[in-house]
């Protein structure tokens, strides 16, 4: 079962593909596994994390199927660490959750641990026994920031922790917002962008003040364009989660969003400024003839002075392109910028938030 966005549906299709030999070698029996792929929006976990296991639950007798591994997208925490897969062995049910598994390697490690989870499921008695460091043996893959531990709850048997919490779970959210779709998310940056690199190509006075910058400046120029660009959604799109008046855990939330949105922004603004600054490359090289670039950033330019002028011509419209954000919808912002899930998060967080309101207001008004 996978939740039916981006990286879970990917995954699962894989895994649909793979599971079924890679658990013939592991368990060497004489089995012939059949692997369906169910997609279905998984809901957000309770406090004892097994609300998916109860979905799953429910669809494996409707099915028929003998085990269920839940693939989501949604973050699940014990206090400051992230889970990245909880198994019921009783109810032969797993569920992994792809942002603690961070950025790397992300199809091979849920490959190796889904495979080893479920080996262990199968074989009496291997899911308890043998301690962490035989399970390090089985899954080489795992490092010293993972670990595995056995949590005081009656629906879950065995957990794998990431140890370096927040870190990893970050890098994790912002690989499922993919800051790369923003390129094309945003048309009225990216519309707005390339009308004024058409306008400060053949701009001689950007030509002139690019031949004059020293390298730190044009550096300067092109970091100072996409920090602007990404200032300007957050601000003019309010994309800030304020920390201010909320609980600790609130807070450490609100703050885990902020930094997911920066980081995302930057990555996928940076993304616009290469692929501009490609597309302004192959525009100087048609439109600016030698002869006439000649004379304003010296005889004889080469490809380094195409190269510094449209640094600067590229940082400039991108400045310019923050203006056509505003007429984007901060909705559509939201959507191109953030995962479903993440929409989803920000959402609940927004609606905790009012809820305590409300409840604050009622409780002064009722105390006057």
């Amino acid at each position: 079962m996978a939740d039916p966005v981006a990286a879970p549906a990917e995954i699962a299709d894989q895994l649909g593909h793979d599971l079924p030999r890679l658990l013939s070698e592991r368990l060497a029996d004489d089995c012939e596994w059949r692997v369906d792929v169910h997609r279905e929006q998984l809901p957000p976990s309770d406090d004892r994390h097994t609300e998916m296991m109860d979905i799953a639950g429910e669809r494996m007798r409707q099915h028929g199927w003998d085990l269920v591994a839940c693939i989501t997208d949604f973050p699940l925490r014990s206090g400051q660490q992230p889970i990245v897969a909880d198994v019921s062995t009783e109810r032969r049910i797993l569920v992994v959750s792809l942002p603690a598994l961070g950025g790397m390697a992300l199809h091979r490690r849920v490959q190796s641990l889904v495979t080893q989870l479920i080996a262990d499921m199968c074989t009496p008695g291997t899911a308890t026994e043998g301690g962490e460091e035989r399970r390090r043996r089985r899954l080489p893959w795992l490092p010293d920031r993972f670990r595995w531990v056995t949590p005081d709850q009656r629906d879950v048997d065995m957990r794998v922790l990431a140890s370096r919490g927040p870190l990893r779970l970050l890098i994790g959210m912002v690989r499922d917002n993919r800051p790369w779709r923003l390129v094309l998310g945003l048309t009225g940056p990216l519309v707005g962008a390339f009308a004024f690199s058409a306008f400060y190509l053949i701009n001689t006075t950007v030509w002139r003040l690019a031949s004059t910058m020293t390298p730190l400046h044009l550096v300067a120029a092109a970091l100072g364009s996409v920090a602007v660009m990404v200032g300007w959604l957050i601000v003019y799109h309010r994309l800030w989660e304020p920390t201010e008046g909320r609980p600790a855990n609130e807070r450490e939330e609100a703050v885990l969003f902020n930094a997911s949105t920066v980081l995302t922004l930057v990555i996928g603004v940076g993304c616009m400024y290469a692929a501009l600054y490609v597309v302004n490359m192959i525009a100087a090289g048609v439109v600016l003839t030698p002869e006439v670039f000649g004379q304003y950033v010296g005889p004889g330019p080469g490809f380094g002075d195409y190269a510094v002028v449209m640094l600067l011509v590229t940082a400039a419209a991108t400045v310019a392109g923050a203006v056509g954000s505003g007429f984007e919808s901060e909705d559509s912002v939201r959507e191109a910028a953030f995962s479903y899930r993440e929409r989803e998060r920000r959402q609940a967080l927004h609606d905790t938030t009012t809820r305590r309101e409300r409840q604050e207001r009622r409780g002064g008004s009722s105390e006057g």
